[in-house]
């Protein structure tokens, strides 16, 4: 699945206009018809199902096309729909560190971070019973690399891994062309069974809507267009699986997931909704809403426009735009002003004051020569300021916080112009014109598995799916080079502040607010325990869901 832009996001969940997730951040297609099981729930008046006292009934953004942890984009099987049919070699816990997973310890790694060496559990085994060894992790991260398979994952995430061998029955390692002090992280990938898939074609093959894993469920069904029903695995690795069933609810719309939840048809919206629609639960003795810091909103402004090529006018913009304004109009206060790329509790956080100062804004138009006419418009040698802010159809939230700018930008003499565009590639299409966008940053995790690629120089030509501001620094590079050389968390947050600071002086990035994602559940599930920062939500939120295996249906 290669890397490209949908109307969705980006580098991390669903507010943005623009995206480097691939189609499963929103999963869309429909899965084929799997139906088979006998149905276990009473069918709603209003389309739903009344859950039984032993079903979870959790509602999702979309139907998923594929399942297999191979085909996912970065988001989808680093951080995003990590399907719990599958296990992988560490996991992150609710504080977002990384644990033993499938691996029996933590990896051990060589002093120039290019040899990655992973001791396995002996005592684990895939659904179908078979046993889980080295040969299956050689497997998995082998057909990553084979070029005959259809993944986007060898570019987008494992450029540095050269080879992967099996060093004994239970141990693993990974040959690096490079230090990537993220590769841990990328040891998060759910493990495909080798006997199952050995002599299959991985892109056709059925397994990828009818997998078999390690994980704490086992697939029952899946009923294209529909759902998909999940059952707990009785010999799970992890400990017991408390819920007997999961039903898994294909619903993009978000009043249907309002609806449903209202009439007890659905336990778990773990899509989320808008912060005034959450508000209806709140107070809700029937349902808890439960808030998990997100995504960090932005607006870009490419370079390759040319009315805006000087970083003091882009700097100018940043600065005219009221920040606590958009949060409480747009966002019902359910935001923080954003201080740069990284969220206020990621380790990698340096907090540049974007500073609303209109005053001074008007002051730097003034000095670059964009000069108020008699109708208060900025011009310059008969040009006038303006620019447009694309955004996908039918997204209001998205609309009105392009409308909140727009106003505060008027106040200065800067015109914005929103523009609807009705599909993924016509926004493609307009960013590479240098057309303004809002994007979603979502990395809870380590800045390398993403960040490099939205704004370092090499990418600034690709497809305006990365670095979608066209940025091209030379501060900015040598930070981003420099977060990559060396392990040392500490040296890495210097080199990160770097590029807080880069950034903020390139001027083509405005960190505008920290989103919460507002998740709805019911009062009936026991053990619900959110992560302490999402990453982005890519169809459901794993920050919600991360240990599922330990809830439970109050009695």
């Amino acid at each position: 699945m290669r890397r490209e832009l949908v109307v969705i996001v980006l580098m991390g969940a669903t507010v943005g206009v623009l995206t480097a997730c691939g189609d499963q951040g929103d999963p869309g297609g429909s899965g084929p018809d799997r139906t088979g099981a006998d149905d276990q729930t009473e069918q709603h008046d209003e389309g739903g199902e009344v859950p039984d006292d032993e079903t979870l009934v959790i509602a999702v953004g979309g139907e998923p096309d594929n399942l297999n942890p191979i085909f996912g984009d970065i988001f989808g099987s680093i951080y995003g729909d990590h399907w719990p049919m599958f296990s992988s070699l560490l996991s992150y816990d609710g504080d977002l560190e990384l644990q033993p997973d499938l691996a029996a310890r933590m990896p051990e790694v060589s002093a120039d971070g290019t040899e990655v060496t992973v001791t396995l559990r002996d005592d684990v085994a895939f659904h179908d019973g078979e046993p889980f060894d080295a040969d299956d992790v050689v497997f998995t991260y082998e057909s990553i690399l084979d070029e005959e398979v259809a993944t986007g994952l060898r570019e987008q995430l494992y450029d540095s891994l050269e080879a992967v061998e099996a060093t004994g029955d239970h141990e693993v390692s990974f040959s690096l062309s490079r230090r990537d002090p993220a590769f841990l992280d990328k040891l998060t990938l759910g493990i495909v069974p080798e006997h199952l898939l050995a002599d299959e074609d991985l892109n056709t093959a059925e397994f990828n809507l009818d997998p078999v894993g390690t994980g704490p469920f086992e697939m029952e069904t899946f009923d294209g267009g529909e759902r998909m029903v999940w059952t707990g695995y009785d010999d799970f690795h992890g400990g017991e699986v408390a819920l007997e069933r999961v039903v898994v609810s294909f619903l993009g719309d978000a009043n249907a997931r309002v609806s449903q939840l209202e009439a007890g048809a659905v336990d778990v919206d773990a899509a989320g909704q808008p912060p005034r629609v959450a508000e209806r639960f709140d107070g809700d003795s029937e349902h808890e809403v439960v808030t998990i810091p997100g995504d960090q909103l932005a607006l870009t402004i490419p370079t390759t426009n040319e009315q805006i090529d000087d970083p003091e006018v882009r700097r100018a913009i940043g600065m005219a735009i009221d920040r606590d304004a958009l949060i409480d109009g747009v966002y019902a206060g359910a935001a923080r002003e954003a201080e740069g790329p990284f969220a206020p509790d990621h380790w990698a956080h340096h907090p540049v004051d974007a500073g609303h100062d209109p005053e001074e804004a008007e002051a730097v138009l003034e000095a670059a020569g964009w000069t108020r006419d008699n109708e208060g418009a900025r011009t310059r040698d008969g040009d006038q300021l303006s620019f447009p802010i694309v955004h996908g159809h039918g997204d209001e939230q998205t609309l009105d916080a392009i409308l909140s700018i727009r106003d505060d930008l008027a106040d200065v003499g800067v015109e914005v112009e929103p523009e609807e565009q009705p599909g993924r590639q016509e926004l493609v299409e307009r960013v590479a014109d240098g057309a303004a966008s809002l994007q979603t940053l979502g990395n809870a995790y380590d800045p390398e598995l993403a960040i490099y690629r939205e704004f370092h120089s090499e990418h600034a030509d690709d497809d305006p799916g990365t670095n979608p501001g066209h940025v091209e620094d030379p501060h900015v590079d040598a930070a981003l080079e420099a977060g990559r050389e060396t392990g040392d968390r500490a040296q890495r947050a210097e080199a990160y502040a770097d590029l807080a600071e880069a950034l903020a002086e390139q001027g083509s990035w405005h960190f505008l607010a920290q989103l919460d994602n507002q998740l709805v559940v019911s009062d009936r599930v026991e053990g619900v325990d959110p992560a302490r920062m999402e990453g982005h939500i890519h169809g459901w939120s794993r920050g919600l869901l991360w240990n599922l295996h330990e809830w439970r249906l109050e009695e």
